[in-house]
């Protein structure tokens, strides 16, 4: 699993978090986000390193600008980060299955950062086997 997954999944299992969910899912959960936590205190600890070695500056909104002459060195040690290859600890962790029918509200792009951590699944389609 490469580390921008981890990271784009951040705020979507920060949101899924705060839903009540069965106990064996929520279970789940808790065991996976803590099990990603040192990826993220990783992630966290070279993204500083590299706003420190190429002299960025955070603005008012919160971004982080360089000096010409350093962001696009920044930027491509930043890429290299995110595409890190991990081997995050929740691999010991099943998937979480939830049905698409519970009342659980987020958006497309939540569902698509939460893929590697979670199966939405609908229990009213059949799937046909092959034979």
């Amino acid at each position: 699993m490469e580390l921008h997954q981890i990271i784009g999944a951040i705020p979507a299992l920060n949101k899924l978090g705060k839903v009540d969910l069965p106990l064996s899912d929520a279970y789940k959960l808790q065991k996976m986000t803590a099990a990603l936590q040192p990826d993220i205190a990783f992630f966290n600890e070279h993204n500083a390193k590299i706003i420190e070695k190429y002299g960025g500056v955070s603005t008012d909104n919160g971004r982080v600008n360089f000096p010409p002459e350093e962001a696009s060195k920044a930027q491509a040690e930043f890429n290299e980060l995110l595409l890190l290859d991990v081997q995050s600890e929740i691999k010991n962790i099943c998937v979480i299955k939830i049905p698409i029918t519970d009342n659980i509200t987020i958006s497309s792009n939540d569902i698509s950062a939460l893929e590697p951590f979670v199966e939405f699944v609908d229990n009213n389609i059949e799937i046909e086997e092959e034979n």
